[in-house]
């Protein structure tokens, strides 16, 4: 599974379009994509992973891409709090180092992890997720974003971010030299390419997985003059396939 927002769906399309049609489920991350592509439904990494490790108590290794350095055992300590179990975490520096294609393959056969996270770069995120993914006999392979960096900030965003969704600001308050840009410059040129962007993601099967596995309606065409739903993520973390099972195309 990957996720798309307003920002990172042009260089996804432009760099790995293959690899967008190949995930089993596109998710929508963020409500100005959500409303300018006209999809049902809104979820993020940062709602389902927790959701996911809450639901699935199979899940006790996670082999997790992206970052800088070595930080396996921080990474550890914020997921097992929020699975409330111990979860045994294998980190890959996302800058220096990262294994790609053959060694990308064998490093997973060896971790043989329950669940997959993937936080690079758009674009780049799914293709290395479907590299991996194709060692992966079972299990979950989802990219996931700034998710690895904000997991290991507590109270990352407040309570009342998400019932208000406002958790975009609350990014913008917390990076601002980073993303403003994302949320002025690249906000309007996202509206200018929204229908280039429409015809595009028709020829996504899995942004249909994503709005029926939301319960927000059988597709993305035929809710197309729905109102925007925001569905809670744990409906989209129960209908995740099950071990036996990866959640990428190709695992």
């Amino acid at each position: 599974m990957t996720w798309l927002n307003h920002y990172s769906i042009h260089t996804a399309l432009a760099t790995a379009a293959e690899a967008v049609r190949r995930v089993d489920v596109c998710g929508i991350d963020g409500q100005f994509l959500q409303w300018l592509l006209r999809h049902p439904a809104r979820t993020s990494a940062d709602l389902v992973v927790p959701a996911l490790l809450a639901a699935d108590p199979a899940i006790g290794s996670v082999l997790a891409i992206g970052g800088r350095g070595d930080r396996g055992a921080q990474v550890s300590a914020a997921l097992s709090g929020l699975a409330g179990r111990p979860i045994e975490v294998v980190a890959v520096d996302g800058f220096e180092g990262l294994p790609r294609g053959a060694d990308l393959r064998r490093l997973v056969a060896q971790v043989a992890p329950d669940l997959l996270l993937v936080g690079l770069g758009a674009g780049l995120q799914e293709q290395v997720l479907l590299e991996a993914a194709d060692a992966m006999p079972q299990g979950y392979a989802l990219t996931c974003g700034g998710f690895l960096n904000q997991v290991l900030q507590a109270g990352y965003y407040p309570s009342w971010a998400y019932p208000l969704r406002l958790n975009w600001l609350v990014r913008l308050c917390r990076e601002p030299r980073r993303l403003w840009r994302r949320y002025t410059v690249d906000a309007v040129l996202a509206v200018a390419r929204s229908r280039q962007w429409r015809g595009a993601m028709r020829d996504v099967p899995g942004l249909g997985a994503h709005a029926r596995m939301s319960g927000a309606g059988p597709s993305p065409r035929d809710a197309a003059h729905s109102s925007p739903v925001l569905a809670p993520a744990p409906r989209v973390a129960d209908n995740l396939p099950v071990p036996g099972r990866a959640a990428a195309g190709g695992g």
